[in-house]
């Protein structure tokens, strides 16, 4: 209930003046919108800012690329020069705006991921075409190197999601230790198999032994430290 600010009668809500003494009553409602609205809500427009910038970004490197490879063109067509390594040159920029577009995250994690990978496999495949060699290092090692290498990656992803809310102090050197571990025993293996003929494991087996240890050792400090002590150490490494 509202009273009038002048002879202090009380009066309904609403009224604009008091039917006593005439005095103007303030609208108190419109007074706190005006007090509510003097400062302006605030608006995070980061998402809609950086998107911009990406953007703008990406057409620049789109725009540089083009240029590039429409130089390439001309020279290609007019001047007698070495055809085959500029066909490698543009294939390059090509493959990298294309990789750049991955990288910056304009679709899903996974189909970024994996149009990276295919990127690389047909960039393989285009450079054994052009070269025309006849001793199949595409399918005898690129393939099965960036087949490996996007298994390696993909797992270390899986693990790390599912580990992330943990010791950063123990589980990302565990996890790129195994990363590691699988590249080594994987090219370890698709080497012996090209110039032996069999699977003939021989370094990478030093490596997943070392690497092995260390992992138990990161394990049992992690585990049998106590609480107290683990987080003065992950206080002062700021993990």
């Amino acid at each position: 209930m509202a009273y009038c600010p002048k002879c202090g009668v009380e009066v309904e809500h609403g009224v604009k003046k008091c039917p006593l003494c005439d005095f103007p009553i303030p609208d108190l409602d419109e007074a706190d919108e005006q007090e509510n609205s003097k400062y302006p809500q605030a608006i995070n427009t980061y998402s809609e800012d950086h998107l911009g910038k990406k953007n703008l970004a990406f057409f620049s490197i789109g725009i540089i690329a083009l240029s590039m490879v429409a130089i390439i063109g001309v020279v290609y067509m007019v001047y007698p020069w070495n055809h085959v390594l500029l066909k490698y040159i543009a294939l390059s920029i090509i493959s990298v705006f294309v990789i750049v577009f991955f990288a910056m995250n304009y679709l899903k994690p996974n189909y970024n991921f994996w149009g990276a990978y295919i990127t690389v496999v047909i960039t393989c495949y285009c450079i054994y075409r052009i070269g025309e060699t006849q001793n199949g290092w595409f399918l005898n090692y690129a393939l099965p190197i960036a087949t490996l290498v996007y298994v390696g990656i993909s797992l270390f992803r899986f693990v790390y999601h599912h580990t992330r809310h943990k010791s950063k102090f123990v589980f990302i050197p565990t996890n790129l230790i195994i990363f590691i571990i699988i590249m080594a025993i994987g090219l370890d293996g698709i080497i012996s198999l090209n110039t032996q003929g069999w699977l003939h494991l021989t370094w990478s087996l030093i490596v997943a032994a070392s690497g092995s240890c260390i992992i138990v050792i990161l394990q049992t400090i992690y585990h049998r430290i106590p609480e107290k002590t683990r987080k003065i150490i992950e206080k002062k490494m700021h993990l």
